[in-house]
């Protein structure tokens, strides 16, 4: 008998109902008994890949503090 990670007849119908849940690959490989990349390879195998969704909403951008004494040269206090 093959390696478990390689029995793929009797990990598929194990990796589809998981995925299909909506478990992630590291769920899918510790419930398998696989590793990751194991896992990841026979998603890809499939042909369970999920699509990429493209965010489409505006990010703010990060506002950090600016150092001590800059305020006051903006300001104008040293112009």
């Amino acid at each position: 008998m093959a390696r478990p990670s390689h029995d793929y007849t009797r990990l598929e119908p194990m990796v589809r109902r998981l995925h299909a849940d909506g478990h992630g690959v590291q769920r899918i490989a510790r419930q398998a008994g696989i590793s990751v990349g194991s896992a990841h390879g026979l998603i890809g195998r499939l042909g369970l890949t999920r699509q990429v969704v493209a965010t489409t909403t505006r990010r703010r951008p990060v506002r950090r503090p600016m150092p001590v004494g800059m305020g006051l040269v903006l300001g104008g206090v040293n112009a």
